[in-house]
């Protein structure tokens, strides 16, 4: 899951990520507290693939977390810058 800290950047990820990752918009979960309430939902094993398109600059939609989610536990990945 990419929480972001505004509507704005959740908004220009969306437009970013568009045929680059899937991706679902979701309601950001309760245990991510420091989020605009807007996520995206990728598959797992993404950020890599996310990593790579922000270092070329296809992806500035910064800053955002990237959250491993399992069942009803959210930790945090890698955040983006």
């Amino acid at each position: 899951m990419l929480a972001f800290e505004s509507t704005h950047q959740a908004m220009a990820a969306q437009r970013q990520l568009r045929g680059r990752l899937p991706f679902a918009v979701m309601p950001t979960l309760r245990q991510v507290s420091a989020s605009c309430g807007i996520s995206l939902r990728l598959e797992p094993g993404s950020g890599e693939a996310l990593a790579a398109l922000a270092a070329a600059g296809t992806f500035t939609a910064l800053p955002c977390a990237l959250y491993r989610v399992e069942g009803d536990r959210a930790e945090l990945e890698r955040r983006f810058p």
